[in-house]
């Protein structure tokens, strides 16, 4: 089954990064006492996109004149912008993501592992309203649909 994320709660801020709104990613603990995979990969993305990406894109993901949004109503639009380095078109998230993982950060492209670049986008989605069931990975992200 594929998850939609066209205009699914895009207008939700970063809540990490002082926005208002929450994360809707679970984050119980699982039995025997060890962190949630899923909660420790968006605490993580959360982590690299402070570190890594709010200097272009923005402390809450609402862009500067940098980097676009990647969270709120203008992120991860189906086309590129205008002046934009992107040429491909963003149908789902592995779309993003293989895009990402290539051009980001703008000045050190491909520097992040995979699971570095799926904790960040499993942040990003979170911070999107996206509810994300197991923590991110290359299958995961096919399944989600920003624009059918």
């Amino acid at each position: 089954m594929k998850t939609t994320l066209s205009m699914i709660s895009l207008g939700l801020a970063l809540s990490a990064c002082g926005g208002k709104g929450g994360s809707t990613a679970t984050t119980t603990p699982t039995g025997g006492g060890d962190a949630d995979p899923l909660a420790a990969q968006v605490e993580r993305g959360k982590t690299l996109y402070t570190d890594r990406c709010a200097g272009c894109h923005g402390a809450g993901g609402e862009g500067t004149d940098k980097g676009p949004p990647v969270v709120g109503p203008q992120a991860f639009p189906l086309d590129p912008r205008a002046g934009s380095e992107r040429s491909v078109q963003f149908k789902t998230a592995a779309d993003v993501f293989a895009w990402t993982t290539e051009h980001m950060p703008a000045n050190d492209p491909g520097s992040l592992s995979q699971d570095e670049y799926l904790a960040i986008f499993a942040f990003d989605l979170t911070a999107n309203g996206v509810k994300l069931e197991q923590p991110l990975d290359g299958a995961a992200a096919a399944a989600i649909v920003l624009h059918p």
